[in-house]
């Protein structure tokens, strides 16, 4: 009661009456007025604050979510997850030589996704039509998709005699990879998958695994299989990490091991082209470079090759065959090969074929000399006069180097007289299974079935149904719980050296000819 009064009659407790104490509106705005810097500053020191505090939260990883960029960027395949960081850092050194050299095109398709082919191989051809025209046929060729890669089954379509001879070979060369990836080429029985059963045997010499292992990648990727598809996309990843594995540091794949290495080498290289060219994988581009240029420091000046990394005036048609596509391949791959190789190799076989058209070995041997045969008995088992492998390397090989803005069917070829010469001395020698009368040669049928296929007309005609009937009825098709179902028993002047995995990829590989290359030109005959 005493402090009522007391605040009733203390001015300084005087109760608040906020409606005696009214101001009117312009005295409340002069009054905020008054006050608007203060506020302005504390709101600027206050905002500034909150930015500062935000910024800390962003970049505390565990508190935060990285922000998401979204990039439409290559796919990369399975491959790479053996690739090691330091791997990638300094990738390709500085070209030394003027014959080898980087291409603009091959930049520009690692850089766009819209031109990566067709990996998972669902267009009628692997590689854009828009792109750019293949020189080896790998792409959709001058004969649309007459023989490109997809179209299986060969004449007749899918799951006829010939795509299931293929089918069994693969899944034959599946079964028998070591876990390292390679093929071994004298011990594959070792990876029988039934023990129970008797082992495979056709053993080669253990200095071809590089080569037998190129071939089988190559099989897988004639057939359509890739590093990131098909039924035997794991096989293609396994074998072409070994290989890179393999390279040396002067591009060489596997070790110098004699007269053997340069061809192990160029299949090698012809294996890693196609996986780079149908993966698109950037990580096998420098490994694709440095075996390319171990290739072009091997050709002899003004010549081609022969079996010395080092040139030394030495040549022969048989191992320049297999150099001239493994560069194809590279070309395809969209590195850049100089001219020269390949004119140099077209002056080759000129100068080694004969008025009969016949292509010989070497200049030793002279013009329209038969192919070599190894020592021993394996001359008198299989007389080199039964064959005209030299022959078929020659027209195929001068077919894929043709220049096809000049010519549109083969009689307008400058050269179309020594070509039909070529195609006629194989039509007149078409392929014969006898092992004994010493006619089998996988090496001379592989040449021979795709120079033919190119050529057409009855030629090719005949000679399809000469090489089904040879290989066909003598694969190893007897028992499919067996170790030998699908592979061909290495007989042949070379079976003694590559073996029953030799044998079979190149049975598989002759047997895809009707969609591993697209035609070279369209009208063919």
């Amino acid at each position: 009661m005493e402090m009522a009064l007391e605040a009733r009659t203390h001015p300084d407790l005087e109760p608040h009456r906020p409606w005696e104490h009214d101001k009117s509106f312009d005295e409340v705005l002069a009054d905020t007025m008054k006050q608007a810097p203060y506020l302005l500053v504390s709101l600027a020191i206050h905002g500034l604050g909150a930015l500062l505090l935000a910024g800390l939260a962003f970049l505390r990883p565990e508190e935060a979510d990285a922000p998401v960029i979204s990039v439409r960027a290559q796919e990369v395949p399975p491959i790479v997850e053996e690739i090691k960081p330091e791997e990638l850092v300094d990738v390709v050194p500085e070209l030394l030589d003027p014959v080898l050299q980087d291409v603009n095109i091959e930049e520009d398709v690692l850089e766009q996704p819209e031109d990566q082919g067709d990996p998972d191989f669902t267009q009628e051809s692997p590689i854009d039509i828009d792109a750019f025209q293949n020189p080896i046929g790998l792409g959709p060729g001058g004969g649309g998709d007459l023989g490109v890669r997809g179209k299986r089954g060969g004449p007749k379509g899918r799951g006829n005699a010939s795509e299931k001879s293929v089918m069994a070979a693969l899944r034959w060369l599946r079964d028998h990879q070591a876990p390292e990836g390679y093929w071994d080429s004298d011990e594959f029985m070792y990876y029988d998958k039934r023990p129970e059963r008797p082992e495979s045997d056709g053993p080669g010499s253990p200095v071809n695994d590089v080569g037998d292992t190129g071939l089988a990648l190559l099989a897988f990727l004639g057939h359509g299989d890739t590093l990131s598809s098909g039924e035997f996309s794991d096989q293609v990843i396994r074998g072409v990490n070994w290989l890179r594995a393999s390279q040396l540091d002067n591009g060489l794949f596997g070790e110098e091991v004699g007269n053997p290495t340069l061809y192990n080498h160029s299949i090698a290289t012809m294996a890693m082209g196609e996986a780079y060219l149908f993966g698109r994988s950037p990580i096998l581009r420098p490994s694709l470079l440095k075996a390319v240029r171990t290739i072009i420091r091997a050709r002899n000046e003004y010549g081609v090759w022969r079996y010395s990394l080092t040139p030394n005036g030495d040549n022969d048609t048989s191992i320049t065959g297999w150099m001239v596509f493994a560069l194809e391949t590279a070309r395809d791959a969209g590195i850049a090969i100089d001219d020269a190789a390949f004119r140099e190799s077209e002056t080759w076989f000129d100068t080694m074929t004969d008025s009969l058209g016949r292509c010989g070995y070497n200049l030793d041997a002279g013009p329209g000399s038969r192919p070599s045969r190894p020592r021993g008995d394996y001359a008198e088992r299989f007389p080199a006069d039964r064959s005209e492998a030299l022959t078929a390397v020659s027209l195929l090989c001068r077919i894929f180097m043709t220049d096809t803005s000049e010519v549109k069917r083969w009689k307008d070829h400058p050269k179309y007289e020594v070509l039909k010469k070529h195609a006629d001395l194989l039509a007149e020698n078409p392929p014969v299974w006898d092992a004994e009368g010493g006619s089998c040669d996988f090496y001379y049928w592989y040449y021979g079935t795709f120079a033919m296929n190119q050529w057409g007309g009855e030629h090719w005609k005949q000679w399809r149904k000469s090489i089904e009937q040879a290989l066909l009825p003598h694969q190893r098709m007897e028992d499919p719980e067996d170790n030998f179902y699908g592979s061909w028993d290495p007989v042949g002047p070379w079976g003694e050296d590559g073996g029953r995995v030799y044998s079979t990829a190149v049975g598989a590989l002759i047997l895809e000819v009707y969609y591993r290359y697209g035609h070279v030109l369209g009208s063919r005959g």
